[in-house]
């Protein structure tokens, strides 16, 4: 899961201060749906959210810890990554990183908003303590295999198909073909021995019930198939370093 609350909008500069109680949409109701969806199930997630999230909603971080999910760090307010220089990327890294461990936990995984790294985001990682980057692929590319960075970071690369706002928000398609894309890439990858990466985000999946209803779907064919075991990135990237 990624992404929290204003922090995206207050970086783009589409909002100039955090909206009220009451006008949140994704944190009032996108969070705890995908929260309550997780539970259900008995899944555990990491949640890539924001420094600035991590300091302006400690509640959510706590409901996140307390369901034994883990904190992934997504820059401070989702700022354009590739855009950065190194001081800029460090500063923001730094700053956020300090922010998610102030409420409650230290991140060991990244992953670049929007998904494209930088030349030295690998660097500026391990040196913070991060042991897993979830971004793009190093090339920029969609997928990609899952390999080492540093001596202690690796990538675990994603595909644009498993991410929610790809389908409902850019490509406007409808929930029937976005069920159906996911049913097949996840059939393909059990069929391959591959795994499958999704990104949801409480603004998309969360607050819409019948993209909601899709997900829940997709865990049940994942939950009701022996050919799919859902781990957690630490365990994906463990089993490969095996």
């Amino acid at each position: 899961m990624d992404n929290l609350g204003d922090a995206a909008d207050l970086g783009r500069g589409v909002i100039n201060e955090p909206r009220l109680p009451g006008e949140r949409p994704a944190l009032e109701i996108g969070f705890p749906a995908l929260l309550d969806m997780y539970r259900r199930f008995d899944i555990k997630i990491t949640h890539f959210v924001e420094g600035w999230s991590a300091d302006a909603y400690p509640e959510c971080i706590a409901r996140v810890l307390t369901d034994g999910h883990t904190l992934g760090m997504h820059g401070w307010q989702h700022e354009l990554w590739p855009s950065l220089d190194y001081d800029q990327a460090l500063d923001i890294a730094a700053r956020a990183t300090e922010a998610i461990e102030r409420n409650g936990a230290k991140p060991t995984a990244f992953r670049a908003p929007g998904g494209k790294r930088t030349r030295f985001t690998s660097e500026i990682l391990t040196d913070l303590g991060y042991t897993i980057d979830s971004s793009l692929c190093p090339s920029g590319q969609d997928g990609g295999e899952i390999c080492q960075l540093t001596k202690t970071l690796w990538s675990a690369p994603w595909e644009w198909i498993g991410v929610d706002a790809s389908h409902w928000l850019w490509q406007k398609k409808d929930n029937a073909s976005v069920e159906k894309d996911w049913l097949q890439t996840l059939d393909s990858a059990a069929d391959n021995g591959k795994y499958v990466l999704f990104i949801w985000h409480p603004h998309v999946m969360g607050i819409d019930p019948d993209r909601l209803a899709v997900g829940e779907r997709i865990l049940e064919h994942v939950t009701g198939n022996d050919g799919f075991e859902i781990v957690t990135l630490e365990q994906l990237i463990g089993a490969d370093k095996k």
